[in-house]
């Protein structure tokens, strides 16, 4: 698969992950105005993947093309990520 569009799906697994995020923390403290930037966040960043992959241009994530060390980077942070998340709930 090409390193653009697995990036992109990164981007919106990242903003799915911090949507549900801010929804275990609402569930813990109650809706403050502050989780509306994780709400907000993870909304975005899912939108423009959706978008993204919808019209199928890829031109604006050429960087992990070029540089393969930016796109390992990028897996490494949003893998982990994913993984800490879930532990503060437990």
């Amino acid at each position: 698969m090409d390193r653009a569009k697995l990036a992109v799906y990164l981007v919106g697994l990242f903003g799915l992950v911090t949507i549900g995020q801010a929804a275990g923390l609402a569930s813990m403290a109650g809706f403050k105005p502050q989780l509306s930037v994780f709400f907000g966040s993870g909304l975005a960043m899912s939108g423009v993947a959706v978008w993204t992959l919808n019209k199928g241009c890829y031109e604006e994530f050429d960087l992990f093309r070029r540089r393969e060390l930016a796109f390992w980077a990028v897996t490494v942070g949003v893998l982990g990520y994913i993984a800490v998340v879930p532990l503060q709930f437990v």
